[in-house]
């Protein structure tokens, strides 16, 4: 059951053994994938994270690009630093 995804036309595409389950989101940049959950940076630089296909929330600011990993969200952000995010909320910044 290996998961991933892909942005097209700034939509993510949420593929499941090759085959396609879903499309959402709009003006998506860059996308991750850690087990359900997907994180991706829109057109403003903020990161946006789905469960299942849908939004649970929008965080950050100025930020590039993104890799998620359990329940950790690295970042990183205009200036080339990294940003850590734990629950949407900022831990720390390296």
């Amino acid at each position: 059951m290996a998961k991933t995804v892909k942005v097209s036309n700034g939509q993510i595409e949420e593929y499941e053994n090759g085959s396609r389950t879903r499309t959402y989101g709009s003006n998506i940049k860059q996308a991750a994938i850690s087990g359900d959950t997907v994180v991706a940076v829109n057109k403003n630089g903020q990161i946006e994270e789905y469960e299942n296909g849908s939004r649970r929330r929008t965080y950050g600011s100025n930020i590039v690009s993104v890799q998620i990993s359990g329940d950790t969200v690295a970042a990183e952000n205009s200036q080339g630093r990294t940003e850590e995010y734990v629950n949407g909320s900022r831990r720390r910044t390296y």
